[in-house]
């Protein structure tokens, strides 16, 4: 429990009410998601990508539907980046994809609880 813990307080999100991590790593993702389903019984996700706007969508979605055994009805709208001044000009090429469970907010509830207990003893 202890490692999902330490991977949550470093990537996941703090701030919605709901678990929830945004990496480009699918490694990370699916501990996030196996750390997910063990600790708060959570089996069923839905995802989310950025992309720049010369990424291409349907790749990046087929993409991280293959990497996160995520079915694609289970994707939200995809947040595309316009291009402009001060971007950066190296894009990923399948985005940041953000990973959520469904129903999580008791979860997140519990998961920052856990947080808090193990940030009181470092």
């Amino acid at each position: 429990m202890s490692r999902g813990v330490a991977l949550y307080l470093a990537e996941g999100a703090k701030t919605e009410r709901r678990l929830s991590m945004a990496n480009s790593d699918p490694n990370l993702l699916r501990l996030f998601m196996r750390w997910t389903r063990e600790f708060h019984g959570l089996t069923e996700f839905s995802c989310a990508i950025n992309l720049h706007a010369d990424n291409d969508e349907e790749a990046a979605r087929r993409y991280w539907a293959n990497e996160l055994s995520i079915p694609t009805t289970n994707f939200t709208k995809t947040y595309v980046k316009p291009d402009g001044k001060g971007h950066r000009k190296n894009h990923l090429e399948h985005g940041v994809a953000r990973v959520s469970p469904r129903k999580s907010t008791d979860a997140w509830i519990v998961t920052m609880t856990w947080i808090a207990n193990v940030s009181t003893h470092l």
